[in-house]
């Protein structure tokens, strides 16, 4: 099984990438690299900055797409269940932080605490690419 990283790219317009290719002296699809983070050295991070601050393009994040309701229990528990297109099933206790990842056949996969953003986005992405 293959884990995607949450993709990032600079979403810039056609003009604005052309007039980058020129000032920086490099071909389009370079830009292109730049901008969608496959080329990622000191000049492909001042074409992003330049893109961004000089050209008014606009960093984006790919996040998983999925289905979240927050629910609470007749326990009182509070929990957060996301339900992703491929059946896996993400529930967080709002309060603990205590995390389960179900498959679509209902197997608890991977219990842990989840504490911090990022690592409920690594969480995210692994259960979208399960």
């Amino acid at each position: 099984m293959r884990t995607v990283v949450t993709k990032r790219y600079t979403d810039a317009s056609p003009e604005a990438q052309a007039k980058l290719a020129k000032v920086f002296n490099v071909t389009p699809k370079y830009v292109y690299m730049c901008l969608t983070y496959r080329a990622d050295n000191e000049k492909a991070r001042k074409i992003r900055y330049a893109a961004v601050h000089e050209y008014g393009a606009t960093p984006m994040c790919h996040c998983p797409e999925c289905e979240t309701l927050h629910n609470v229990t007749e326990d009182g528990r509070e929990l957060m269940v996301q339900n992703f297109n491929n059946g896996v099933k993400l529930e967080i206790d709002k309060q603990t932080g205590e995390t389960w990842v179900t498959n679509r056949r209902g197997e608890t996969v991977m219990h842990k605490q989840c504490i911090t953003i990022p690592q409920l986005t690594e969480i995210q992405v692994m259960a979208e690419n399960m």
